[in-house]
């Protein structure tokens, strides 16, 4: 924020004896286009409270660069309170009569702050798209590189906080839970440990603040930075325009990213769990308990979450996840369940294998992965097009169709009323047909961009060779979500499938079998 000097108001006591007169002068170095600057609001609080009779500025321009908000205050606002109104450089006084020049030169004025603030956002674009950092701040974590200002480097020890909040989130302790423990181990928040630092902060904290209290806001938002991972992330926010001071945020599509630009201080495979844990955030029960499978469970049929249900009297064997939808409505999904015990039992063995499998056949597992992971990307590739073509062909059809329906209405084949409401139908139609479209066409572009990350998969594993059991922690590290179907009448049997994190679905038995097969074939070659 710039610096600025108030309006200034003084007594002058002129010869005649006329009532006090206070004159206002105008000596700022505060932002011109802006109405809303505290020196100009103080001024008219003081105008309309009748302390002020004359306002001498030195040119229209120090008085103000927007013309329709410069006219209000000079022929509207300031005749009404009976202000003498008077611009030096330029001649005008308003007790002279209205100056025909002074509308032209506001829009002058203006153009010139329109112009200013093109040339400067033309230089911001400029270094954002050159991989410079935009903020003036680096993010909590890392601090200026004392050789090259423009270079981020570590701050370690505001470096081990930030790596212990990811961690307590992947434990399983959302924002409000790690904000608690925070303050509990006195841990400062970035604002008080900046200025313990002897750092410069945007907006200082109140006196007698607690210094070891943090926000939800701030935890959430270090948990999703990208910048962790050593990146720059530029153009997040936007202003709508010059004169507007409104901070808008931008899609993360129009976000722009360079790699590598700092040293990380977030691992990958941690970040990306991390995110996951974020999409699906548990909840706890009624009852108050946060299951570890909470925000995991999927139904297979409708896509829905399925929910744990529990009462004071079950027992640990009779709790058990049902889908949300079928709850809502018995028509809505089919009617399955699956009990925590019987789920439990089925991720710890399947994990078990994953760990068996990879431990023993990692080259094998590296192959197999990329290879699986591209039979399925390219059998919902081409659903995904396929879906696309048609709504693109079904959007181009409408537009034929709204030329056809202009045409009879204009021909009198069709009357105005039913014009009306068909072209409505239509656009509708279309509206929606554009909008999937777009989604489409951007998880398409995203999907293409993903690569099988193997070996991050890997270094989970060999942190877990020897595992006893199942947590939370365990569990977000290794899956991303769980799909439970309906049990087959025939058969008595349900399907479970298993989405790993960086991998996705994998059948680590089948996997196992081939190794085997493999390995003993080799064997008796040999």
């Amino acid at each position: 924020m710039c610096a600025y000097s108030v309006f200034n108001t003084f007594p002058v006591y002129p010869l005649s004896a006329k009532p006090l007169i206070l004159l206002a002068f105008c000596r700022y170095r505060y932002h011109t286009s802006l109405f809303n600057r505290p020196g100009f609001q103080r001024m008219l609080a003081d105008i309309k409270a009748g302390k002020i009779k004359r306002v001498i500025v030195k040119d229209m321009s120090r008085f103000g660069r927007d013309y329709l908000q410069v006219g209000f205050y000079t022929d509207m606002l300031f005749p009404d309170f009976g202000v003498h109104f008077i611009a030096v450089n330029d001649g005008v006084d308003s007790t002279r009569g209205e100056n025909e020049f002074t509308a032209i030169r506001n829009v002058f004025n203006e153009m010139y702050a329109r112009d200013t603030s093109k040339k400067i956002r033309a230089t911001w674009q400029s270094k954002g798209k050159s991989g410079e950092h935009l903020t003036t701040i680096p993010p909590y974590g890392y601090m200026k590189d004392p050789d090259n200002k423009k270079k981020w480097i570590i701050d370690e020890e505001a470096a081990a906080v930030v790596q212990q909040i990811f961690a307590l989130c992947v434990s399983g302790l959302g924002p409000t839970q790690i904000c608690h423990w925070l303050e509990k181990n006195q841990v400062l928040n970035p604002t008080f440990y900046w200025l313990s630092k002897g750092m410069k902060v945007g907006n200082k904290p109140k006196p007698g603040a607690n210094p070891y209290k943090w926000t939800n806001e701030t935890v959430s938002r270090m948990l999703e930075k990208i910048e962790y991972l050593g990146h720059t992330v530029n153009f997040r926010t936007r202003k709508q325009s010059y004169k507007s001071k409104k901070t808008l945020w931008n899609d993360p599509s129009e976000w722009v990213i360079f790699e590598n630009t700092q040293p990380p201080i977030v691992e990958e495979s941690v970040f990306f769990i991390v995110q996951n844990i974020r999409r699906s955030r548990r909840r706890p029960t009624k009852m108050g308990d946060m299951g570890i499978f909470s925000g995991l469970v999927f139904c297979a049929e409708c896509g829905g979450k399925m929910y744990q249900c529990r009462a004071t009297n079950f027992t640990e064997e009779q709790k058990y996840f049902i889908c949300s939808t079928y709850r809502k409505g018995k028509d809505l999904c089919t009617t399955h369940s699956i009990k925590n015990v019987v789920l439990h039992e089925i991720v710890l063995r399947n994990l078990r294998e994953a760990i068996e499998y990879v431990t023993q056949y990692e080259a094998e597992f590296i192959q197999e992965a990329a290879d699986s992971r591209l039979r399925e990307r390219d059998a919902e590739f081409s659903r995904k097009r396929e879906t696309l073509s048609r709504a693109e062909s079904r959007i181009a059809e409408l537009d034929n169709l709204f030329k056809h329906l202009y045409e009879d209405n204009v021909t009198g084949k069709l009357s105005d009323e039913r014009f009306i409401k068909m072209s409505r139908d239509y656009e509708l139609e279309q509206e929606n047909l554009k909008s999937m479209a777009e989604v489409l066409r951007e998880e398409i572009k995203q999907q293409e961009k993903q690569k099988t990350n193997v070996k991050a998969f890997i270094s989970v594993v060999k942190k877990y060779t020897d595992m006893q059991d199942l947590d939370a922690s365990i569990l977000r590290e290794f899956i991303d979500r769980i799909e439970v179907s309906h049990t087959d009448k025939k058969s008595k049997t349900r399907e479970i499938t298993i989405v790993y994190n960086f991998i996705g679905a994998f059948d680590f038995e089948r996997a196992r079998e081939k190794a085997q097969n493999t390995t003993q074939k080799q064997q008796r070659t040999a």
